[in-house]
């Protein structure tokens, strides 16, 4: 296996490209979208959300048109050297539901309502449009474009990834000390306790955070146990400490979800070589080992916090969790003590079968739970495990009440609405009929989101929209496996997509970090490319 990998490293060596100019300007935006984008703010949490869409928009424009137009000379310079060149790749199942997926968004925005919000989000020349997600056309042409710059003339470097890292350690850091009051920064000075209870690090609510932090960590994971940068190893070795702790200091269900369904995918994928694998157990020693690290920085400060539910406190306080933490620890040990012997007759088939069959029974019987308790047994006591099990008005802090309103809308749309939506970033405009019961059964005055990204989708961008949303993600993800066979670096790429779209259920896509979900699937598509399709060299 190991003289397979060091084989198709070599091979892919001898296919990197001369690095033009368009690719370091690839690498440089990704650096600067790594580093000051998650930390830049102007008045604490004030402007957070406008704040990063105005950067994103800069920053990206002009990372658009600068790459753009090195594609375009480098393009002529090759006509003038009468070499053959192509300005128009070939497009994968990929490419065409991204470009699909613009297409049915521009055509959703010409037939709205709210022509406004649908092409801009909050737009601030008109009075009054608050309600918005920052999620318009402009935005999503935007990740469209982004994504096939990135994907035509991406260039691996570490340092991009290092820069990652440590700014999302940071950000870990941050959010792990905010959340027992202390406030280094000063970023909660002035604020309501409500406030204070829900903000944290640079990014915003405990949701934007959790949202991020599945991004996160599992690129830390999978940086740890795939590359071969003793240096990025070690850095991300470092950070799956701060990545997890402050995972469990967003205190977000959704962040919980995404854990959730990303350790055993991760094994899944890791399974496929003893070298992967024994990586990937003491990544999750690490994992696990820094959440008593947590517990015991909560005590040496008196363990005063903003209050972790009961998932969150179970993993951080529950002596449990000493147990797979011994487990994963010992196998490691086991693993490097006898590598020889277990390497030389590793059943990689057989141990990635049965962690899929583990896991799809692990789904199937939560599944089977969540639809037992929920619509069939409904009086036996579940106690904390309610909030999950138990489906209804009142379930994920009335998510339940917002998908139910949100389909009871859907039903009632017009033949056109129902194929392409209502706008885009209008879902405040469906569910503004239930507004009453909302603030009467809940206390919410109003609400611009389903608070399930694919269900706000479905009605903001239709039928037709969320099918190619779904076949943009889909199609990178099955295209990343089959790469992984000989380029596991697809795997660093694809892990913090699934994670994220996982986490997505629960929760919606913002201008924080949505951006880092097209990032990752552009770089994810972009090592796809280059595997199957090695940038031509132009000395």
């Amino acid at each position: 296996m190991k003289q397979t990998q060091n084989t198709t490293q070599a091979s892919a060596q001898k296919a990197l490209p001369k690095y033009a100019v368009k690719h370091s300007l690839v690498n440089y935006y990704l650096a600067l979208m790594f580093s000051f984008f998650p930390l830049f703010l102007t008045e604490q949490y004030a402007h957070a959300r406008l704040d990063k869409y105005y950067f994103y928009l800069i920053a990206t424009g002009i990372f658009i048109i600068s790459t753009g137009l090195c594609m375009y000379f480098s393009y002529m310079d090759e006509i003038r050297a009468d070499h053959k060149a192509a300005l128009l790749t070939p497009l994968s199942v990929t490419d065409i539901c991204m470009l699909c997926f613009l297409g049915f968004a521009i055509l959703s925005t010409l037939m709205t309502e709210h022509p406004g919000e649908a092409l801009l989000g909050p737009n601030p020349f008109v009075s009054g449009v608050i309600h918005s997600r920052n999620n318009g056309l402009l935005l999503l042409f935007l990740y469209t474009m982004m994504y096939f710059i990135i994907t035509r003339n991406y260039v691996k470097k570490d340092y991009v990834f290092v820069v990652f890292l440590v700014t999302s350690s940071i950000i870990a850091l941050l959010t792990v000390l905010n959340f027992f009051y202390i406030d280094p920064l000063h970023m909660l000075d002035g604020y309501d306790e409500a406030t204070i209870a829900d903000f944290g690090s640079t990014l915003g609510n405990k949701n934007i955070i959790a949202a991020f932090m599945c991004i996160f960590l599992p690129a830390a994971v999978m940086f740890f146990v795939i590359s071969e940068n003793k240096v990025l190893r070690i850095v991300a070795g470092v950070s799956i400490l701060f990545a997890y702790t402050g995972l469990l200091c967003a205190d977000s269900t959704s962040d919980i979800l995404g854990l959730i369904v990303i350790l055993p995918v991760m094994a899944i994928f890791c399974a496929r070589s003893f070298t992967y694998l024994k990586r990937y157990l003491l990544a999750l020693t690490i994992l696990f080992l820094s959440g008593k690290v947590l517990w015991l920085f909560a005590q040496l400060i008196g363990d005063h916090n903003k209050g972790f539910e009961f998932l969150q406190h179970f993993l951080i306080y529950d002596k449990l969790m000493f147990l797979p933490i011994a487990i994963c620890c010992l196998l490691t040990l086991l693993m490097t003590i006898f590598k020889k012997k277990i390497e030389a007759h590793y059943p990689a088939k057989a141990v990635t079968i049965t962690f899929t069959v583990l896991f799809l029974i692990g789904i199937i019987t939560a599944l089977a739970a969540f639809i037992y308790f929920s619509f069939i047994n409904r009086e036996t006591d579940i106690g904390n495990f309610k909030k999950l099990l138990r489906f209804d008005d009142y379930w994920g802090t009335h998510r339940g009440f917002m998908w139910r309103v949100s389909f009871e809308e859907f039903a009632k749309f017009k033949p056109l609405q129902i194929l392409f939506g209502t706008g885009p970033d209008t879902a405040y405009y469906v569910i503004q009929p239930h507004f009453s019961e909302l603030s009467s059964r809940f206390g919410d005055s109003s609400t611009d989101c389903a608070h399930n990204e694919f269900i706000n989708y479905l009605l903001t961008q239709g039928v037709l929209g969320l099918t190619a949303y779904l076949g943009v993600m889909g199609s990178m993800i099955v295209r990343a496996i089959k790469t992984a066979k000989t380029n596991p670096t697809s795997l660093i790429f694809i892990c913090p997509v699934i994670c994220y779209l996982a986490q997505s259920v629960v929760n919606l896509y913002n201008p924080i970090v949505t951006p880092f979900l097209f990032i990752f699937l552009s770089l994810a598509e972009a090592t796809n490319r280059n595997t199957a399709y090695p940038i031509p060299d132009e000395s």
